[in-house]
């Protein structure tokens, strides 16, 4: 799993740059999910989608509530009991809340978001996992089931050396160390980002996607030299993606940068490349509608085990012309997560409201209805406006009404939890909760 790895910045997925030769090849070997979504915008509640088959409408996980306490099995529960020796490389405690029943668990000490040490940490997670193979399954030939995440392309942006001439020509040292990539600094309206900066910001993304590629290049590679590839389901994914200052309202506070707070497509698209060459035809290139959720059931139907709380599809079913899933979902919780952050460490007299919203993106034959709790809700013609620059919402209310309708009779039909507000206190100090409690936007259960 690439964390923060949008769809557009990958060759494979129509990008003009050649960032990604190796997922490129993995995708020629087998399918790429053209219109993928995630069921979340960010960590915590896209992994748990991702390892539980639901989506956070039930498992809980959210921007209001860092914990996942969700009971339903995971995929490593349930390969467990088939038999599987299941192990994680995590590269953040996100990711790491998902680490329920696997057998076991890998995470470098000393784990930041640094540059260099994030590479070092991320070349030395691929080296891990081929380690582990080569003791765990080649030896034996157990059946395994391995998850390995690499923070690139998360911010920061810095590209290592090989991969630097992906930055703009014309970019020069000074130019990109003056770029401030502090989200709350940008959130909070007190830092603007310039134009020119973003497109440094986005070669330099060219230049993460690129050595993301090059070490999902080198697991696939091993793995190919060990003639495992063909018997293994490889799966390329990930959790979200990432805004650059794209142009969409967000009520003239400030731009959009890099995660949370809104669900537009440059977020919620990301990239699916599945490789199994029994069942994934080589070259396929799908365009009917996946979400990262669609693993779980896959892996089910392939492997051979139940999993009747799924709410996902099975992939094999979008590669027909009769797809179970006609629409995506992604949901996100009022930003607890975002509020405290921007009360302690940006200005704790600040109007956390903008924050506060909850937020649903339902697609479905090429529309696509953003709700909106404070009822600033969107609607566009994702075949006409792919960029989600003209909103609908005013011309054609009898649409907009049309799917929150469906969106919700979908969410009425699914289990919910409430675990009440829960926040890292541990980042967030205790007058910054305080405030968002007198406030009455942050509410613990007894």
């Amino acid at each position: 799993m690439l964390d923060t790895q949008r769809a557009d910045f990958l060759s494979c997925y129509g990008h003009s740059t050649p960032t990604t030769p190796c997922i490129d090849k993995i995708g020629e070997e087998g399918a790429v999910f053209l219109d993928n979504i995630s069921p979340a915008i960010w960590t915590l509640p896209s992994v748990a989608s991702m390892m539980t088959g639901v989506h956070p409408h039930s498992h809980g996980a959210g921007a209001h509530n860092e914990t996942f306490n969700a009971e339903y099995p995971t995929i490593a529960d349930c390969l467990n009991d088939q038999g599987y020796k299941t192990t994680a490389f995590y590269a953040n405690k996100y990711c790491m809340m998902s680490k329920r029943e696997f057998a076991e668990t890998h995470r470098p000490p000393g784990a930041k978001y640094t540059v260099p040490e994030q590479h070092d940490l991320s070349r030395d997670r691929v080296e891990l996992a081929k380690s582990w193979l080569d003791q765990n399954h080649l030896q034996d030939q157990n059946p395994f089931f391995m998850f390995v995440q690499l923070m690139d392309p998360h911010l920061p942006l810095h590209p290592p050396e090989e991969f630097k001439h992906f930055v703009l020509d014309d970019a020069t040292d000074e130019e990109i160390a003056e770029i401030n990539q502090e989200t709350l600094d940008t959130w909070s309206g007190r830092h603007k980002i310039t134009e020119r900066q973003y497109a440094i910001l986005r070669s330099m993304l060219d230049g993460e996607t690129a050595f993301a590629d090059s070490l999902v290049g080198k697991l696939a590679d091993y793995m190919r030299e060990k003639e495992i590839l063909d018997d293994t389901i490889f799966i390329v994914c990930s959790d979200h993606g990432d805004m650059l200052g794209e142009k969409h309202s967000n009520f003239g506070v400030h731009d959009h940068f890099t995660h949370h707070l809104c669900v537009y497509e440059e977020l919620i698209k990301v990239p699916l490349v599945v490789r199994y060459p029994k069942t994934f035809p080589a070259g396929s290139r799908v365009e009917n509608p996946s979400q990262t959720l669609d693993i779980y059931p896959t892996l089910a139907e392939l492997i051979g085990f139940g999993a009747p709380h799924c709410q996902g599809f099975s992939l094999t079913s979008a590669l027909t012309d009769k797809p179970e899933r006609t629409f995506t979902l992604t949901e996100y919780q009022k930003s607890a997560h975002v509020g405290v952050r921007m009360l302690s460490r940006v200005d704790p007299t600040m109007d956390v409201r903008l924050y506060m919203r909850w937020l649903k993106a339902f697609r479905k034959g090429g529309m696509k209805y953003i709700w909106a709790s404070d009822r600033h809700d969107e609607l566009y013609d994702l075949k006409s406006d792919p960029q989600e620059q003209k909103n609908l919402i005013a011309e054609s209310p009898e649409k907009a009404n049309e799917l929150r309708i469906e969106m919700e009779n979908f969410l009425v039909s699914l289990p919910h939890v409430w675990y009440g507000d829960n926040v890292d206190t541990a980042r967030a100090d205790s007058a910054s909760v305080d405030r968002m409690r007198a406030l009455e936007m942050f509410h613990e259960l007894p």
